[in-house]
């Protein structure tokens, strides 16, 4: 088991949370939680930083050493980012959160980005300076934007992405290497829809299980 795996089991014990539960709050199937405790998957990024933002642990916590109880007993649910801190942009230093990426890596907003379908509204992108690949989700600089899509075309010093209506010419390129949703606060109603939606997902992915294995 790896140790992310064996946190994972540790927190749910000490909270009192089933893996139903524990799913529901890190946006994932409980099967995927099963897979972590057993070793038998190793968590995205994304996984890693709402875990880390939920219980407010560091990831190199949760990568590399044990949560202890005491570690846990001051559990909150956090904000990464608070009233009167700067939000994090193109060029600017990563909040502590994301400590564990590559130190070339950029958070850039969703504010920051042209409108595209990969990013919800409070979504931050996770990217790293790298050339331009076909079918790779990338964020492209312009002099004028900055765009995120997969890449479909390229010409000498112009790319195109499958949301871009023509190919641009970049300043810079970069690989997204995730994408992080922070955790928000949400109505009676917001939480009870998002846990209507987590079940339907749970129950079809079942579903497609069963159909898989007749």
């Amino acid at each position: 088991m790896s140790t992310f795996g064996k946190n994972i089991r540790k927190i749910r014990s000490v909270r009192g949370l089933t893996q139903t539960q524990m799913a529901e709050m890190l946006n994932v199937n409980r099967g995927m939680i099963s897979s972590y405790e057993e070793g038998r998957a190793e968590p995205r990024i994304e996984t890693i930083l709402k875990t880390a933002e939920v219980f407010q642990l560091s990831t190199d916590l949760l990568l590399k050493n044990s949560v202890t109880v005491n570690q846990l007993s001051g559990f909150t649910i956090p904000q990464l980012m608070k009233p009167g801190h700067s939000k994090p942009t193109t060029g600017q230093e990563k909040p502590q959160i994301f400590s564990f990426l590559p130190a070339t890596t950029q958070a850039i907003s969703a504010a920051d980005l042209a409108p595209n379908p990969f990013l919800k509204k409070n979504d931050i992108a996770l990217a790293i300076p790298a050339p331009a690949s076909i079918g790779k989700l990338m964020i492209l600089k312009t002099k004028n934007e900055i765009l995120m899509g997969k890449v479909n075309a390229m010409d000498a010093n112009k790319i195109g992405i499958d949301n871009a209506e023509k190919t641009v010419e970049c300043k810079e390129t970069l690989e997204v290497l995730g994408i992080y949703s922070p955790v928000q606060n949400l109505t009676p109603l917001e939480e009870r829809i998002m846990h209507l939606e987590a079940r339907l997902k749970n129950l079809e992915e079942k579903v497609g299980f069963v159909q898989k294995s007749e």
